[in-house]
């Protein structure tokens, strides 16, 4: 389940052509951006059409004055004089051109920044980030954030005052279209992995506290109660002739959307966004990253998605994205030794009420949207390497990387398309 956890793009502003994927780290710090090519200092790099005016001022300040040098010797300080006022004016037009090509790029009245209108705030648990490269009022971004909130206090499963937290406590039986929709999109995943994901796993996740200073595992009559309450098939969900949505499930049961949940906001706020004239923009919901377009004409984002277990910041690939989305989930991050020096991680198998134990670390998959990356993200990874890489090859537009325990990595068809050479 890619925590509620997935969370955490990592680190601090460097470079704003790439984004470091951290799936799982929660509360590290700030999303940041990173460069993947400078781990210290970053050079500025000058723009090519910056670069292009520079060269073509000074070879024509050359010129004309190595011409007047040889056409007109008698006259030099007059000659001197013009080629003064010749330089001042190139120069002049260079810095204005410069001037114009740094803040905005493309054409028309659709304005691409190069340094992209981003906020930061902290949500969901995590911190979450968006920069849009469109030029648009501020305000336009804060609302977008904002919807984490809104969406919170449908999706929660420990905030009391969430519609989760009252359909788990049998508070209410009527469910909005979004809480719909997402329960919806649970089940039909609870279903394509035959309950190897479950949705109903909250009786047991409950139990589990991986973000303690002292996490333990649970006692073991515990988990064994917790899963007569683990069954995805005895949840319904119905709608009548008004559109009024209902669900119904046995008491006792408890829904946990933490493995679908981020997936589906990234998602909403894109559309806010595209709906409000953002063109280029970066969504990061603590890992779960979604890119509206590209950076700019031709140039696609840069990605990157954290080595599992790494301290050194090294990454497991780096990826060329436009108008995709990258969720990764894995046993890192979100894990602790017991006190016999066993492993334990934060995806459940629903059928034992412990971690599972699986060959693989990390599922990276790249998809348009971000409900179906976070869902197939855990699917794969419960379903293991040959039953997940069998699913991957049969969807449509959905590619991933999966990486083993032993650092192999597998790739689907058309994954090393998107890995930067």
């Amino acid at each position: 389940m890619r925590s509620t956890g997935i969370m955490e793009i990592a680190s601090k502003m460097t470079n704003p052509n790439s984004f470091a994927v951290n799936p799982y780290a929660r509360n590290t710090g700030p999303p940041r951006y990173i460069s993947p090519t400078c781990t210290a200092n970053v050079i500025p790099i000058i723009p090519k059409k910056v670069l292009f005016f520079q060269i073509l001022a000074s070879r024509l300040i050359r010129g004309v004055l190595a011409f007047r040098a040889l056409k007109i010797k008698e006259n030099m300080k007059n000659i001197l004089y013009k080629q003064k006022k010749k330089l001042s004016c190139l120069i002049l037009s260079t810095v204005l051109i410069t001037a114009c090509i740094l803040p905005l790029t493309g054409c028309g009245t659709e304005l691409t920044l190069t340094t992209p209108i981003s906020i930061t705030d902290y949500k969901l648990n995590t911190y979450v980030q968006i920069s849009s490269y469109t030029n648009v009022n501020k305000s336009i971004i804060l609302e977008a954030i904002s919807l984490c909130d809104h969406y919170e206090h449908i999706f929660s499963r420990t905030l009391a005052a969430s519609e989760l937290y009252k359909v788990n406590n049998k508070e209410t039986s009527i469910i909005s279209d979004e809480l719909y929709e997402l329960i919806e999109t649970g089940l039909e995943y609870s279903r394509l992995s035959d309950g190897a994901f479950d949705i109903t796993i909250g009786s047991v996740s409950r139990l589990w506290d991986f973000t303690s200073d002292s996490p333990s595992v649970p006692d073991a009559s515990l988990i064994s109660n917790a899963l007569e309450y683990v069954d995805y098939t005895k949840v319904t969900l119905n709608t009548d002739s008004a559109g009024t949505h209902y669900i119904d499930m046995p008491d006792g049961f408890c829904i946990d959307l933490g493995a679908v949940a981020k997936g589906y906001i990234a998602d909403k706020i894109k559309t806010f966004l595209v709906d409000n004239g953002v063109k280029s923009a970066i969504i990061n919901l603590g890992g779960n990253v979604l890119c509206i377009g590209e950076k700019k004409k031709n140039t696609d984002f840069t990605i990157a998605v954290k080595k599992p277990f790494s301290d050194t910041g090294e990454y497991m690939e780096l990826l060329n994205i436009n108008d995709s989305s990258v969720v990764s989930s894995g046993t890192y991050e979100r894990y602790f030794y017991s006190g016999d020096g066993t492993f334990y991680h934060h995806i459940l198998n629903p059928k034992t009420g412990y971690p599972y134990e699986s060959e693989l670390c990390d599922v990276t998959i790249i998809s348009h949207e971000s409900t179906t990356g976070d869902c197939l993200s855990t699917t794969c990874f419960v379903l293991g390497a040959d039953k997940g890489m069998e699913l991957i090859e049969s969807l449509d537009g959905i590619e991933a990387i999966f990486m083993k325990n032993d650092g192999t990595k597998l790739y689907s068809s058309y994954a090393s398309s998107y890995v930067q050479k």
